[in-house]
């Protein structure tokens, strides 16, 4: 039973590492490449309202909405560049829609900025994180070798990289089978998941040197 979990795990990392090479990993809207538009108000609004007119004004379902500022009073719209055609009939549009809603008398060049953004690199939001990860993960190993050396020293240095190196590899293979938004969730879940697979080997390996010790004492 073992071997064909095995197996279907190493199928599923070898999918996920062939798509990720090909296609990449499916970004969402916020690293892709997109157009932000930065509409001053000059008024409290609600975010729903001004995604609403935005989804409207560029046919389309997939917008962010963010409040910025200090007073809240100028909202951040972020629209895929596909639907940016036509950019500047539709911020016009854009302007006046936010007027006719919140009774602002609001001028496109004096209230509207509008910024192409070029698809973020997924390898520049790990690369943080990398460095810290493998030292961590080499102090753990290290330190595991040393306390498990007694129910062998390699055997627990291979659990440990192949378990953690394992899981990350399994996670992001899920990812791109299923083309899963990447988000700014992604990488805090799987940091959660490197440390509960650390917790459960650690553990594993405890109960399996107790047992060892109790036998030993025998």
């Amino acid at each position: 039973m073992k071997k064909i979990i095995y197996g279907i795990i190493v199928c599923i990392i070898i999918v996920g590492a062939v798509l990720i090479a090909t296609i990449g990993l499916n970004a969402n809207l916020l690293y892709s490449k997109n157009v932000r538009i930065d509409a001053y108000v000059g008024k409290t609004f609600n975010n729903e309202e001004i995604k609403q007119i935005a989804k409207e004004v560029f046919e389309t379902d997939n917008v962010i909405v963010e409040q910025v500022e200090y007073y809240e009073d100028m909202a951040s719209i972020l629209i895929e560049e596909k639907s940016a055609e036509n950019i500047d009939e539709k911020i016009k549009t854009l302007n006046t829609k936010i007027n006719e809603k919140y009774g602002v008398e609001n001028k496109v060049e004096e209230s509207i900025s509008v910024k192409h953004q070029p698809k973020v690199k997924l390898s520049s939001l790990l690369k943080p994180y990398i460095m810290p990860l493998a030292i961590s993960l080499v102090v753990i190993v290290v330190y595991a070798i040393i306390r498990f050396r007694k129910i062998g020293m390699l055997k627990t240095a291979m659990l440990y990289i192949l378990s953690i190196l394992g899981s990350e590899a399994l996670y992001l293979s899920l990812l791109a089978i299923t083309r899963f938004p990447i988000n700014r969730f992604v990488i805090p879940v799987g940091m959660l998941i490197y440390v509960i697979v650390l917790v459960t080997v650690t553990a594993i390996k405890e109960n399996k040197y107790s047992n060892y010790i109790a036998e030993e004492k025998k």
